[in-house]
C-alpha cells in the first residue's frame, strides 16, 4: 500500500499541533497482545540508511494496534532536506513509503502523531551494486553512538552514515578502532559539523584501510544525531548496521544462512573504568564468551570462551553458523562492547546485523524482502529456561486479512517459523509475542533468486512499548 490519505492527515496534524502534538499518549499494540515495556518509545525514527546512485528505498511503517496512526516522512541528504510525504497508517496495517536512497548520505526522518508504529528500511542496490541492506530505525536520536559493523577489507568501501534532523547544527569527534593499529582520531573526524536537517556520508576507508573488522564510536558535542554503517562490498555485496547509543555486556545475534559463513566483529571502544561492573581485570579490556545457540545444543561459537580483547580495539571472529543461528555474545570482565554479525548469503549478497542487547515479549519485524521469487525467513531466540509458546500475525498492507500461526521454541535454542505461513503472508510485517519468557526477533530472507541475484537480508526486531509508554 502506498501513502494515502493527505487530506486526512493535514486535518490530524493540524489538531496534532494545537493540542502539543510531541506529548500526546502512545498507543501500544492491541489489548489482547498485553505488551510488555520494550527500549522503543514513540514520536520519531531515525533511518540512516544510506545509498548510491539509482539505489531505490523502501521505510516500512507498522501499526500494530487499533487504531489509525498519522505520520510524516522527511528526506535528507547531505545537500539539505528532500520532499517529505504525509500519510495515515491503519489500525493492524502497514504501509510502504518509496524514499530517496540515490547518495551515500541519503536518511529518512519519521515523525508519528496520535500512535506508536514501528519503522525499519530496505535499501536495494544498481548500477553494478548488488544486494540489499534492512535493518530497524533508531528510536530515538543521541549524544552517542558505537558500531563494530564497518569493514574496509578488499573489495569493501565503508560509510558512516550520520544524520540530523532537527533545527539546530549538530558538532561531532569520530574515533575508528581495529586490530592492530592505534585508535584512529584524524583531525578530518574532529569537530565535525552538520548542518540541520541534513545528513552525511563519511567514507571510512580513507582513515583505516584493510580491516575486516573496523569499530567506530560518535561523540556529539553540540546536537543530536543518529548513525549507522553502510558497507557495499564486491562480490559480497551490502550491509546495513545500526549503531548502537552505548556499548552492552550482552548481545544477542540471530542469523540463518545455507553457506554456514559468519563474521562476529568485536569492538571495545573505552578503558574499563576502575570500580565498573563487571570488575575489570588486568589490561582493562574486555573479556567476553560466545555461545551459540541453535536446535541443536549450545556450543562455544568459533571457540571463543573467555576471549580477552584490549581496550580501544576492534576484531573480527570467524564463526560457522549453519542454518537457524544465535550467537549470544556475553562480557565476563571489563568494558562493555560494540558488536556486529556478518553472514555470507546463498548468492551475491550477505547480510549484517548489529542483532539486540536483550530479550522481550513482544516484537515486530519489518520486511527483508524485496521481490519474488523469495525465501521468507523470521527467526525467534529463547534464550531462557523454559519453553516459549511464540505467537505470529502478520501485519500486512490494508484491505490484506492478517495470518497466525504459533510455534514451540525449546529452552536455550532458535527456531524457525514455518516456510508455509511465510509464504502467504508475503512482505508484511509480523508481530511475534511469548506467552511467558523473553524472546528475540529477526527477519533473514533471500529474494530474486531466479534473477541471479539471490540478494539476502537481516533485520533485528523492534521490542514493542507497554501500551501508553512515550
Amino acid at each position: 500500500m502506498r501513502a494515502r490519505g493527505q487530506g486526512l492527515l493535514a486535518l490530524v496534524v493540524a489538531g496534532v499541533v494545537a493540542l502539543g502534538a510531541l506529548s500526546l499518549e502512545r498507543l501500544g499494540s492491541r489489548a489482547s497482545s498485553a505488551a510488555p515495556a520494550g527500549s522503543a518509545p514513540s514520536g520519531t525514527w531515525l533511518c540512516p540508511h544510506g545509498g548510491g546512485k539509482s539505489f531505490e528505498g523502501t521505510v516500512f511503517l507498522a501499526n500494530p494496534g487499533a487504531d489509525e496512526v498519522a505520520a510524516r516522512v522527511s528526506g535528507l541528504r547531505a545537500g539539505g532536506s528532500g520532499r517529505s510525504e504525509e500519510v495515515v497508517v491503519p489500525g493492524g496495517a502497514q504501509v510502504a513509503v518509496s524514499v530517496d536512497a540515490s547518495t551515500r548520505s541519503s536518511s529518512t526522518f519519521v515523525e508519528t502523531f496520535g500512535g506508536w508504529l514501528a519503522a525499519g528500511w530496505i535499501v536495494r542496490g544498481a548500477e553494478g551494486e548488488v544486494g540489499i541492506g534492512a535493518e530497524p530505525c533508531a528510536p530515538d536520536s543521541g549524544r552517542s553512538w558505537v558500531s563494530g559493523g564497518a569493514t574496509t577489507g578488499q573489495g569493501d568501501d565503508a560509510y558512516l552514515v550520520v544524520m540530523n534532523p532537527y533545527d539546530a547544527d549538530a558538532v561531532f569527534d569520530v574515533a575508528l578502532f581495529a586490530a592492530d593499529r592505534a585508535p584512529v582520531r584524524d583531525s578530518k573526524l574532529t569537530d565535525v559539523s552538520l548542518r540541520p536537517r541534513r545528513s552525511a556520508a563519511i567514507k571510512l576507508n580513507e582513515f583505516a584501510q584493510g580491516e575486516d573488522g573496523l569499530g567506530v564510536s560518535i561523540e556529539v558535542a553540540s546536537g543530536r544525531v543518529a548513525a549507522s554503517t553502510l558497507v557495499v562490498s564486491d562480490g559480497r555485496g551490502i550491509g546495513s548496521v545500526l549503531a548502537a547509543p552505548a556499548p552492552a555486556a550482552r548481545h544477542l545475534l540471530l542469523t540463518s544462512s545455507g553457506a554456514g559463513r559468519s563474521t562476529l566483529a568485536v569492538t571495545v571502544p573505552t578503558v574499563a573504568a576502575a570500580g565498573a561492573t563487571p570488575a575489570p581485570a588486568g589490561a582493562l579490556g574486555a573479556t567476553f564468551s560466545a555461545t551459540l545457540r541453535s536446535e541443536a545444543a549450545p556450543q562455544p561459537a568459533g571457540g571463543l570462551a573467555d576471549q580477552a580483547q584490549e581496550p580501544e580495539s576492534s576484531q573480527a571472529y570467524p564463526v560457522p553458523t549453519t542454518g537457524p543461528s544465535a550467537v549470544d555474545l556475553v562480557v565476563r570482565e571489563g568494558a562493555p562492547v560494540a558488536v556486529a554479525l556478518r553472514t555470507f548469503g546463498v548468492g551475491n549478497d550477505g547480510g549484517a546485523t548489529g542483532g539486540s542487547t536483550g530479550a522481550a515479549r513482544q516484537w515486530l519485524v519489518t520486511p527483508t524482502i524485496v521481490g519474488d521469487p523469495a525465501r521468507p525467513g523470521l527467526l525467534v531466540l529463547n534464550p531462557g529456561q523454559e519453553d516459549a509458546t511464540v505467537a505470529i500475525e502478520s501485519i500486512p498492507e490494508s484491505g490484506d486479512a492478517p495470518q497466525t500461526t504459533s510455534i514451540r521454541v525449546a529452552p536455550g535454542s532458535v527456531a524457525n517459523v514455518p516456510r508455509t505461513f511465510l509464504d502467504q503472508v508475503g512482505r508484511a510485517s509480523l508481530l511475534v509475542t511469548s506467552d511467558a519468557g523473553a524472546i528475540v526477533a529477526l527477519g533473514a530472507s533471500t529474494s530474486l533468486g531466479n534473477e541471479g541475484l539471490s540478494v539476502y537480508g537481516l533485520a533485528a526486531g523492534v521490542p514493542i512499548p507497554a501500551s501508553g509508554t512515550p
